[in-house]
């Protein structure tokens, strides 16, 4: 099926094809396959062969690993325009380090890791864009084991709240939790009981209110000065855990 116009201009306007000639996006559109994903299906399981990344049109993914004592570990919450997968196309062994699932109904759009690396040898200038945007995820992940290893879990949480702020003008916010708490947790590493005694401890301490889904935050500067030393440093943390991709 061909590629519609709105999802041509998605896919050019994307940082990991803008920068290709308009050959070579040509060539990416013309062999790019649409996918439509049902609630809870499985798009991908972990060690499964690699041969194609992924852009979001729509939806949410959930990706996440199995422990050898069959716990899940939720990786990445992967939202609309973003994109997993890309970095497998380097790898040795092309298969998918983790599982991906849909959260609600998602229609992604896939790639050919084959065919991205021919244009990607043919265009050094695009090669570097990517390697740049790899390089800054790569410190995200470690920014952000640094922030699961020494934080805890009230603080965890606090720094998530201000992360899905996107109306800095003022210093109060109103937010509406997009993902089940229960997937929230996962993704903080906290058990639920946990989570719900975070929410808590936030509310009873003036921090926060919170009805259902909807969060307030009647003083971001106070959330954040509570839990780490110094606003700009929990607030380089805060955006670190905005961020999500593979």
């Amino acid at each position: 099926m061909a590629l519609t116009q709105e999802q041509r201009q998605m896919i050019v306007r994307h940082p990991l094809f803008s920068h290709f000639k308009a050959q070579a996006q040509e060539e990416l559109l013309a062999d790019a396959l649409v996918r439509d994903y049902d609630t809870q299906a499985l798009i991908q399981r972990q060690d499964d062969p690699a041969e194609r990344f992924y852009l979001v049109q729509s939806g949410k993914v959930k990706l996440y690993r199995i422990s050898a004592d069959g716990k899940e570990k939720v990786v990445e919450i992967i939202t609309a325009g973003n994109t997993f997968a890309e970095a497998i196309m380097f790898m040795q062994k092309s298969v998918f380090p983790v599982c991906a699932e849909a959260l609600e109904p998602v229609k992604l759009i896939g790639f050919s890791n084959r065919l991205m690396l021919r244009h990607l040898e043919q265009n050094p200038q695009t090669c570097l864009h990517l390697l740049g945007h790899m390089s800054v995820r790569l410190h995200q992940r470690l920014d952000e084991l640094e922030h699961l290893t020494l934080q805890n879990a009230t603080q965890r949480l606090a720094l998530y709240l201000v992360s899905q702020v996107r109306d800095r003008a003022g210093d109060s916010a109103e937010i509406e939790l997009i993902l089940p708490k229960s997937l929230i947790a996962a993704r903080l590493s906290i058990k639920p009981e946990t989570f719900s005694r975070a929410i808590a401890n936030l509310r009873e301490r003036g921090l926060i209110d919170s009805r259902a889904r909807q969060i307030s935050i009647p003083s971001i500067r106070n959330l954040l000065d509570e839990f780490a030393g110094g606003q700009q440093h929990t607030e380089h943390k805060a955006s670190i855990i905005a961020s999500d991709s593979l």
